[in-house]
């Protein structure tokens, strides 16, 4: 048997070293911020002056993610049942069938979709007042 040194396949593992002088694939999230395409599902917004507590986003949603809660204070005269709406992210699909039905078009979905948390209670959202 005739033994011969493999150069090619012993220098092989050193190309790596090249990656060295490459520009990163990725980027550098809490620095530089990607941009969301238009029209991108993110988190729901309630314009809570035009909300009138009509529960048809809680009606439609079939993952039941939405449920109507009372607010202490009133900010809105036409809201006759005194209820918001209050999202809970780990049951939304981002579907927006809650958006299309809302009759003042008050709730609506924004561009901002980045939400980590390690407490499970976070992710029982209340829509922003924009």
């Amino acid at each position: 048997m005739k033994w011969s040194v493999d150069i090619k396949g012993t220098l092989s593992p050193l190309s790596i070293l090249t990656a060295f002088w490459q520009k990163p694939n990725t980027i550098a999230y809490p620095t530089v911020k990607k941009v969301t395409a238009k029209g991108y599902r993110g988190f729901h917004t309630n314009l809570l002056k035009d909300c009138i507590g009509c529960a048809n986003c809680q009606d439609v949603c079939m993952n039941e993610a939405i449920d109507m809660i009372p607010i202490e204070e009133d900010k809105n005269t036409k809201n006759s049942s005194g209820c918001i709406p209050r999202i809970d992210y780990g049951r939304c699909c981002w579907c927006s069938l809650c958006t299309d039905v809302c009759p003042p078009s008050s709730l609506k979905l924004e561009e901002d979709c980045i939400w980590a948390n390690d407490n499970s209670n976070n992710f029982l959202y209340m829509p922003k007042d924009k």
